[in-house]
């Protein structure tokens, strides 16, 4: 049971902290590349817990010297209102980062709500199957692991479709590895899908 190939694009590489781009996020990295082109000079990025927005966001700060502020939806109206006058003040690019849609971050100054509207707006989508096998690959083999094939598709029919689940299985397999001292198969797969079930069953009670 051999390492699958990762067939994906990255940006930039993966021992550098890159990211992975698929069509779940494809239309988010075009936008990064085109920062010269958004909408008074800024870009709202919307993605779910675990999906790259950090990663993406440090990447574009440094290939743009551009700005950015993460966790945007906790951060007070003047400061956002501050940040965005100085992005265009000094017409450099900015990117606002969250997991909340604008909607819900109860932005009250109607002077932001107004810049915030008239900006590029992207989401980041549910990572499809290409995704989901290259974050499980990655997280691997900057270990020094692999993951097989067959694992990949026992996982596919039996996991959570969503970032933060790659990441928490992750985590998992990779601890029972150490544990058992065994390469990552078929048995840790389903051990570490037993215990997160086991888990969010007994967070449910």
């Amino acid at each position: 049971m051999s390492q699958i190939a990762l067939p994906l694009e990255q940006s930039p590489s993966a021992e550098q902290g890159g990211y992975l781009v698929t069509a779940a996020n494809a239309e988010v990295h075009r936008q990064l590349q085109c920062w010269r082109d958004w909408s008074h000079h800024t870009m709202i990025l919307i993605g779910p817990e675990a999906s790259g927005k950090t990663t993406m966001a440090t990447v574009f700060e440094t290939e743009s010297q551009g700005l950015y502020l993460d966790d945007a939806a906790e951060q007070e109206d003047t400061d956002i209102f501050h940040l965005w006058n100085r992005a265009n003040s000094e017409k450099k690019p900015l990117l606002l980062v969250s997991e909340k849609p604008v909607a819900d971050w109860g932005v009250l100054l109607p002077d932001l709500k107004s810049r915030l509207a008239a900006s590029l707006y992207r989401e980041i989508g549910p990572p499809d199957q290409a995704m989901i096998d290259g974050l499980f690959q990655k997280y691997f083999a900057l270990r020094g692991l692999t993951i097989s094939e067959d694992v990949l598709r026992y996982l596919e029919k039996r996991m959570t479709r969503s970032y933060a689940m790659v990441r928490q299985l992750a985590k998992k397999m990779d601890a029972l590895a150490i544990e058992t001292k065994k390469p990552i198969n078929l048995a840790i797969a389903k051990s570490a899908l037993g215990f997160l079930d086991a888990s969010d069953a007994k967070m449910e009670i």
